[in-house]
């Protein structure tokens, strides 16, 4: 398929039961299990240090002027320890902030940071809540195997006109079969970290547009759903990361195109294949919560 191609729905609309109980019962059953482990954000909408160390066992990682920056798995801070500009403590390590470069260059030796890109993200502070930044960038592979605090953005899109207005059709990517994590998994229609200096909004807007040639000015009117907080071990260290979810109802006419080749093709799903592709593990997981969450704010017929 080409590099960016669409295809149309496959089903019937007769067989999307979007409003029935049984449906209902189905997404929320996948929603628990999907999103077990995920912490909601406070009242102020970011994540108490309590919560973002939740994890016992992790080893502390603390730059040199003593901010916490990250935990990781015991197996990874044995790893990292022996790298330059990285001090082993009794109960933590400590990062020079003076040599970020060569730990850096050292771990891509070592590979030990999968999927160097190039791309720098913010540095956070563990200590205080994910809006308070520490003055550091880092390159985004580094941030596993350090288990520091990463931010992402997903959207969830569905069609402006389906056949039925209470039976929403959605629109997914399918993930480059070149891609390191996820290769040819199912994504919604754009999903990105948040780079160095960016907000949330500003890098929903920019990855809408790489990965689906969406405007800015489509882009904006995007449904925040709401935010929640992931921690737990994946293959490259831990992952600790701040999803901010969006949905958005199409424009009129609108077909997808992938700009940066980061996405394979597209294609139209119901609410019901949607969630037979979450159940058979073929979606993202943060994108599959994403949908569910866009499906229980999205109205039917049955409301």
């Amino acid at each position: 398929m080409m590099q960016g191609s669409f295809i149309p729905a496959f089903g019937s609309s007769s067989s999307r039961p979007f409003g029935s109980a049984h449906f209902k019962a189905r997404r929320e059953a996948l929603t628990r299990v999907l999103t077990a482990g995920f912490v909601l954000p406070d009242a102020s909408g970011s994540w108490s240090s309590a919560a973002l160390c939740a994890h016992p066992g992790l080893i502390p990682i603390r730059l040199s002027t003593g901010v916490l920056i990250g935990r990781t798995a015991p197996e990874w801070a044995d790893k990292i320890s022996r790298m330059p500009g990285m001090t082993k403590h009794p109960t933590e390590l400590r990062l020079d902030a003076a040599h970020l470069l060569d730990f850096g260059i050292a771990m891509r030796a070592a590979h030990l940071s999968q999927g160097w890109r190039g791309e720098l993200l913010d540095l956070f502070s563990l200590s205080e809540s994910a809006q308070g930044a520490a003055s550091v960038r880092l390159e985004r592979a580094l941030y596993r195997p350090l288990g520091a605090l990463t931010r992402a953005v997903h959207l969830s899109a569905r069609l402006r006109d389906p056949v039925d207005e209470f039976d929403p059709v959605y629109i997914l990517g399918q993930r480059s079969r070149t891609k390191r994590v996820g290769p040819g998994l199912w994504d919604g229609l754009a999903a990105g970290m948040v780079g160095a200096g960016e907000t949330p909004a500003e890098a929903l807007l920019r990855e809408a547009h790489e990965e689906a040639s969406l405007l800015a000015a489509d882009a904006q009117n995007a449904r925040y759903l709401g935010s929640f907080l992931i921690s737990r071990a994946v293959s490259g260290g831990w992952m600790l990361e701040a999803s901010y979810t969006h949905d958005l109802v199409l424009p009129a006419g609108f077909e997808p195109c992938a700009a940066d080749h980061e996405v394979e093709r597209f294609a139209r799903f119901s609410a019901r294949e949607v969630l037979d592709l979450i159940a058979a593990h073929k979606v993202m997981h943060e994108a599959a919560s994403s949908l569910l969450f866009s499906m229980a704010a999205t109205p039917s017929a049955a409301d």
